[in-house]
């Protein structure tokens, strides 16, 4: 498995102009998108790319998945809130689980979103990886200002002589699966829904950092979470669980304020349970099960405590039901 690494020796060349491709991802079946999240579409999309391959040839060919970093709309329309659902190596992670050989990020500064559609598939699909086949939805739009439908891409691959094949839609419940579904699902807490989605628990990576410190003084210590660059469920108390050195913690964890002392400030604490040591300085990934209830404001520390610890057992038993499914 192998991620394109753009490094221009031309500091005036346009990133993609430098762009080296090796030769095991071309010649194969690609699919452009963002692929945020990695979901059961997109899933279901790889599937639709390995059939499409051995189908057309004798011999295998590489399953090819190019996206884009960082995120074209950052930079097109940088005042746009964007949530995401994967960081770029979550993403790459992903994706080689679902079955892509070869992951190509393409860097969207330097010229790449200036060029027009067809400029994009001469220069990109066909130079560079030399496409031998190409599967894409039916919404797919590329090129400057997205100008570039599958319409358009179909006519170039015809020409070329790339075997082109929009691929079947893929619904669950009688609805499409898409990443705006996930993040709605996420937003509300519905974590159930999150997972059947994504076909895994929704997880978050964050760096451990110096907290307030008060759930060492009520037998509750938590890791704070920072610099977490996806989209965070809403405020909640929720079980969850981490993998820490080869061993699987189940976690108790709070987002947003702690208004029982006045903090209105949104944090990301997770109690590891029977979890002892330094973890300052670390990340972790944390992946959620189940949101068990809303924040509260408790009258002081003992009617605080006793909530916690029914946090904590509902948190392993939610926890113990998933290990025994697994």
């Amino acid at each position: 498995i192998l991620m394109v690494n753009q490094m221009s020796l031309n500091p005036s060349a346009p990133s993609y102009e430098s762009l080296e491709i090796p030769d095991q991802a071309r010649g194969g079946i690609i699919s452009i998108g963002n692929f945020d999240g990695v979901h059961e579409g997109h899933k279901n999309l790889i599937v639709q790319m390995k059939n499409h391959g051995s189908t057309l040839f004798k011999n295998p060919v590489p399953v090819v998945a190019i996206t884009f970093s960082p995120h074209p709309l950052s930079i097109l329309k940088p005042e746009i809130k964007l949530d995401f659902l994967s960081t770029t190596p979550q993403k790459k992670k992903l994706l080689e689980s679902a079955g892509i050989d070869f992951v190509a990020i393409l860097k969207t500064e330097d010229g790449l979103l200036d060029l027009e559609a067809k400029e994009f598939f001469e220069k990109i699909i066909v130079e560079k990886f030399r496409a031998r086949g190409i599967v894409e939805g039916a919404d797919f739009h590329f090129g400057k200002n997205r100008i570039g439908n599958i319409q358009l891409l179909q006519n170039l691959c015809h020409d070329k002589n790339i075997e082109f094949k929009t691929a079947l839609p893929y619904q669950m419940d009688g609805e499409l699966v898409s990443s705006s579904k996930v993040r709605k699902a996420i937003h509300t807490g519905d974590m159930d829904q999150a997972r059947k989605l994504l076909g895994r628990y929704y997880s978050i990576d964050g760096k451990v950092v110096t907290g307030a410190q008060r759930g060492r003084t009520i037998g509750f210590p938590t890791a704070n979470l920072e610099n977490i660059q996806t989209i965070l469920p809403e405020n909640g108390v929720y079980a969850a669980f981490c993998r820490l050195n080869a061993k699987t913690y189940a976690c108790a964890v709070n987002i947003g304020p702690n208004p029982t002392f006045s903090e209105s400030s949104k944090k990301f604490e997770a109690h590891l349970i029977n979890f002892s040591g330094d973890l300052y300085g670390q990340n972790l990934e944390i992946h959620f099960i189940k949101k068990i209830r809303s924040i509260k404001t408790f009258a002081d520390k003992k009617e605080l405590t006793e909530q916690l610890k029914l946090d904590v057992t509902q948190t392993m038993n939610l926890a113990e039901k998933k290990l025994e499914t697994e």
